[in-house]
């Protein structure tokens, strides 16, 4: 009986690594391409190398657009809603606490909120998209071409990935 239980443990260890997996290759498959505009910082990380810090436009939100009444906490979950401009460009359209209906043109990212500044009248919320690896010693170039555009893939249930950077 005991063995049994061993091996039952491992196989699930095993098939939780293995959907991990699956579920991220399955983004590119199935999720849909956002592009946001952003300024890179170039850190460097002494066990992983030269990564950007990227800061969104869709990070600042402004009141007009945020339709949650109730007082929220920094961490709380929130869903925002964004369209493609002309320039094919994801805009915020509106912040709400509930998943909301999305129409064709539209995406949502699952975002956490941060705070709101009143010296600016904008609320922050953080996607979970801010870092990024790159080469070594490509930093300095990347940060100073100044905006950038980030294509974002969201698959249906929420999870997101960087897929490129231009």
């Amino acid at each position: 009986m005991k063995r049994i239980l061993f091996y039952v443990i491992v196989g699930l260890q095993a098939l939780f690594l293995v959907g991990m997996s699956v579920a991220f290759y399955l983004i590119d498959l199935v999720g849909e391409e956002a592009k946001l505009k952003t300024l890179p910082v170039d850190p460097q990380d002494p066990f992983y190398g030269d990564y950007l810090t990227l800061r969104y436009e869709a990070e600042e939100i402004d009141p007009v657009k945020w339709k949650i009444s109730s007082e929220m906490e920094s961490g709380d979950k929130v869903f925002v809603t964004l369209a493609e401009n002309e320039d094919g460009i994801y805009q915020v359209e509106e912040v709400t606490a509930e998943p909301p209906g999305i129409s064709s043109g539209q995406v949502m990212l699952t975002g956490f909120y941060q705070y709101y500044s009143d010296f600016e009248n904008l609320y922050y919320v953080d996607y979970g998209l801010n870092r990024y690896y790159i080469e070594d010693n490509t930093g300095l170039e990347i940060e100073q071409s100044g905006e950038l555009i980030v294509t974002v893939a969201i698959a249906p249930w929420g999870q997101k990935k960087i897929v490129t950077i231009e």
